[in-house]
């Protein structure tokens, strides 16, 4: 085993070397276009204080602060009723009949707040019915206990409170559509905001709307998902609400929230609605949700929608900006999409080319032949077309997705593949390129990935914030990496399927024996780097280029 992984590892690390760094892009001016985000945006606002440094400005009375949620007959009735629950789940529906009729005893009121809520479901008078009930259950009880919203009281967002990077994000988004437009201090950026990725596209748009707002632009929401879609396509946009519940699985939005119902119903009656919407627009920024269900919004019958082309075109003649969050930023690439999966399963059953399993189906019997819920899934006929470099992944050093990002790379004989951390975006130049890596950690480049069913192997090059660099023809041409600050890790561990063993042990592939090993289970992880490899020795997370990863089952 140990010869033919240092046969596998030895190809890699000569067959970067040559030519690596032969050429060099550094333009004045880069003039961004894409933005890739690493994570979902996390804004501060008044309904998401965990996202702001401090909640002192918050005003419950000024402010909406919270979803409501009512326990009344009508509204458990409709919970509850059978035409919702599958006939293969009757226990389950009368279980939680009990427990929404022990909870109104509980909290001797009608209308209950989320967190009190949320708090009592996971109590453990209720916990085991809580882990035995999927996704699509929890969510289908919660979107019809849900209150309307109240007039008066509207969620406030404050960017200069934010906690993380997002609020630097928005602004260099922002800054990326005047700069690209040559409208700096001359008017607002025009930007449109799509949610259609997420199972609810009402519930974030205020947020959204008003965070970029804040930032200097003029935001507008895009009222499509994938129920518009649909219903235009068969002529029943009075149909709405029901095409919601069978495609993305969530009820009552038009009750809930009546103005962005006649909103987006106004949008699907006017089939060129999107068109003035476009034409004014300098950029289009994408969150994130799933990017399957993003892409069954802007492609019907395996071709783009009209408004998907139109913002292809744009894309292509440099007059839109684009940006994508999460699965938003996974969604945006040409070919191979990914959309599901965890490393682990990756590994040992490697990857189907088909639409992804329903979250928890393992619990609600609703998994597809030959799948389960960890089933490594991607589209073949790729996402939304902006990102023309390789396979794009999000989340992939806190959530442990290097073994699937390999893997995905390696079947489809995909010469780059990009891993993006989390609360980390990527600003590029898609005609020429150019890369800049900003917020708070890295990015991992796997090139020329191959391997069999038991092992996988790559260049791989890991760089963080700060680094400038260029893209071209599947590989790494140019990189200046930038120094870091000492980061001292929160926890660390040597799990690396699903977890954070790699982005925790980095540094032990810069010093020393220039190798790292990690055991979990019957897999094996070896990272190496040599003379052909280039290192900024940043204590406790260094970079590397021009590195050999490699992962196998024992």
């Amino acid at each position: 085993m140990k010869q033919i992984w240092n046969g596998v590892l030895l190809v890699f690390a000569l067959g970067f070397s040559a030519g690596a760094t032969a050429e060099s892009s550094s333009p004045q001016d880069p003039k961004w276009n894409l933005m890739l985000v690493g994570s979902e945006l996390r804004i501060c606002s008044s309904m998401n204080s965990d996202y702001c440094d401090n909640d002192e400005w918050i005003n419950a009375n000024e402010m909406r602060t919270t979803r409501l949620f009512q326990l009344t007959d009508v509204r458990r009735r409709n919970a509850l009723r059978q035409a919702i629950w599958p006939r293969d789940r009757e226990t389950i529906r009368e279980e939680v009949a009990v427990m929404l009729t022990e909870m109104v005893d509980y909290f001797a009121r009608g209308v209950v707040p989320e967190h009190r809520l949320v708090d009592r479901f996971r109590s453990r008078a209720y916990l085991d019915l809580l882990m035995r009930l999927s996704d699509a259950e929890y969510n289908r009880i919660l979107d019809n206990l849900e209150m309307p919203r109240l007039e008066g009281l509207d969620e406030v967002v404050n960017l200069a409170m934010n906690a993380d990077h997002s609020a630097d994000f928005i602004t260099q988004f922002v800054a990326m559509a005047e700069s690209l437009h040559g409208i700096a201090h001359e008017r607002p950026a025009r930007i449109l905001i799509i949610t259609a990725g997420e199972r609810d596209s009402f519930r974030s748009v205020d947020v959204h709307v008003q965070a970029f707002n804040q930032a200097g632009a003029d935001a507008r929401w895009l009222p499509l998902d994938v129920a518009v879609t649909r219903a235009q396509s068969i002529n029943r946009c009075q149909d709405l609400e029901p095409l919601r519940r069978e495609l993305s699985g969530n009820y009552d939005r038009d009750r809930v929230n009546p103005a962005r119902h006649n909103e987006q119903l106004a949008y699907c009656r006017d089939a060129n609605a999107w068109k003035e919407m476009l034409d004014n627009a300098d950029a289009v920024f994408i969150t994130g949700g799933s990017a399957d269900r993003l892409k069954q919004a802007l492609v019907l019958d395996n071709r783009a929608t009209p408004v998907l082309a139109a913002m292809q075109e744009r894309f292509g003649a440099g007059t839109l900006a684009v940006g994508g969050a999460g699965e938003g930023a996974n969604a945006l690439v040409s070919a191979n999409m990914i959309t599901n999966g965890h490393s682990r399963e990756a590994l040992s059953a490697g990857a189907i080319a088909r639409r992804p399993p329903p979250v928890d189906c393992n619990l609600d019997n609703t998994c597809p032949r030959g799948m389960n819920v960890n089933s490594l899934t991607y589209e073949p006929l790729g996402g939304l077309g902006f990102a023309g470099f390789g396979i794009v992944d999000s989340d992939v050093a806190h959530r442990g997705r290097q073994g699937r990002l390999l893997r995905l790379a390696a079947e489809t004989t995909t010469p780059l593949a990009m891993g993006i951390d989390r609360d980390t975006a990527v600003l590029m130049n898609t005609t020429n390129g150019a890369f800049e890596i900003t917020g708070r950690e890295g990015v991992m480049l796997l090139e020329g990935a191959i391997g069999s069913e038991s092992m996988l192997a790559a260049t791989f090059h890991y760089l963080r914030t700060g680094t400038l660099g260029r893209i071209s023809a599947g590989r790494l041409v140019d990189a200046v990496m930038a120094p870091q600050e000492f980061v001292r890790p929160e926890s660390t561990t040597n799990r690396f399927l699903g977890d954070s063993g790699i982005f925790d042990n980095i540094d032990t592939v810069c010093r020393g024996r220039n190798e790292l090993r990690l055991l979990q289970e019957n897999f094996e992880l070896m990272m190496r780097v040599s003379d052909d490899s280039e290192l900024e020795l940043s204590r406790a997370r260094c970079q590397v280029i021009n590195g050999v990863i490699g992962m196998s089952i024992q």
